[in-house]
């Protein structure tokens, strides 16, 4: 275990949310199964103040463990490779922590997603006093506790780890010898191109269907767009990786992603994939809404503004993300005529 004040704050963190969530969702439970509001007896009445009790505690749940994976975010990238033999920047802490860092960064992940579609149909189901989306929104929050309970399992076995490692082998520690030895094969430069390429035109679509949805949030499909932003993301973070990355360290083949959340860069790293984290949690929030407009005509007025909203947010976050990742390499080629692999 790393003994540091920032493993202290990440534990107090994700128990606190923990115990919060598994308050919340042990009343979720009694709503889920019982829920019915055509009734006004007694235990309906107990059941509905379940409900706002779970609904409270899930808000202050998810704050509580959104500062727990920032925290972790934090100490892969920027403090904890100061304890690991050999690391320099966040992969060294990984290489440390085996497969079970990777794990835990997955399960985290998947959990905040989870309770992120939770709070947004909470947030639409309390526009109307019917509760037609209250039993879906119980079930959706219960089924995060499997995935939430794994990120813990895994943040302690990755934790336990770091400190009982043998030197890494850190991407910056042996960067002298990419330089010297190896070189990107065939098949690593065509991914590279296909994913920069895709990112581009996934990306102008994107834009282009968000435009559309400020406009006409109750016209088209809400998992077009949720479809597009998944496979952007992937396409982007490759390209990002492969080529966006190599301006900010101005050489060519170093592609570390970590290397771009510490302050040689800026923290460029924390509002790059911030922003692409943004782009996935309200095309999300798109389809999820659109599915409620369609399935329950009460609240389309309610989904259609949550629509605009995170179109909205989708646009913002995108252009932020194009910026930071284009900005560098469009001002290294106006500055010197030519990309940075020599390209005209």
């Amino acid at each position: 275990m790393i003994w540091h004040p920032l493993t202290w704050a990440f534990w107090v963190a994700a128990a606190t949310g923990g115990l919060l969530y598994a308050t919340g969702a042990v009343q979720a439970v009694d709503v889920m199964l019982n829920w019915t509001p055509a009734h006004a007896d007694i235990d309906q009445l107990r059941r509905e103040r379940h409900a706002e009790s779970a609904a409270l505690l899930g808000h202050w749940a998810l704050g509580f463990l959104t500062a727990a994976a920032l925290l972790g975010l934090v100490g892969v990238a920027l403090v904890w490779h100061r304890m690991v033999p050999g690391a320099m920047c966040g992969t060294g802490v990984l290489q440390a922590m085996g497969t079970d860092g990777s794990r835990a960064m997955i399960f985290w992940g998947v959990s905040l997603l989870i309770l992120h579609g939770w709070r947004v149909l909470d947030g639409l189901d309390v526009q109307r006093p019917q509760g037609v989306l209250t039993r879906t929104g119980a079930r959706l929050m219960i089924s995060a506790a499997p995935f939430f309970l794994l990120a813990v399992f895994y943040s302690w076995q990755a934790l336990m780890r770091v400190e009982t490692v043998p030197t890494v082998s850190c991407c910056a520690a042996v960067y002298d010898r990419v330089l010297s030895g190896a070189s990107e094969s065939a098949a690593l430069k065509s991914l590279a191109a296909i994913c920069l390429w895709f990112s581009l035109a996934g990306g102008a679509a994107l834009l282009a269907l968000m435009v559309l949805k400020i406009r006409f949030p109750d016209r088209g499909s809400g998992a077009m767009p949720a479809i597009i932003a998944v496979l952007w993301s992937f396409a982007a973070t490759v390209a990002l990786k492969q080529v966006g990355s190599a301006y900010y360290y101005q050489v060519l083949s170093h592609p570390c992603p970590w290397c771009l959340f510490l302050p040689d860069y800026y923290g460029a790293g924390f509002f790059i994939f911030g922003g692409v984290a943004v782009v996935v949690m309200e095309s999300i929030a798109i389809w999820l809404a659109d599915r409620t407009r369609r399935r329950y005509p009460v609240l389309a007025g309610p989904a259609g503004k949550r629509i605009q909203r995170s179109a909205w947010g989708i646009v913002t976050a995108m252009i932020g993300f194009t910026m930071l990742a284009l900005g560098p390499a469009i001002a290294w080629r106006l500055r010197t005529g030519v990309w940075l692999n020599g390209s005209p």
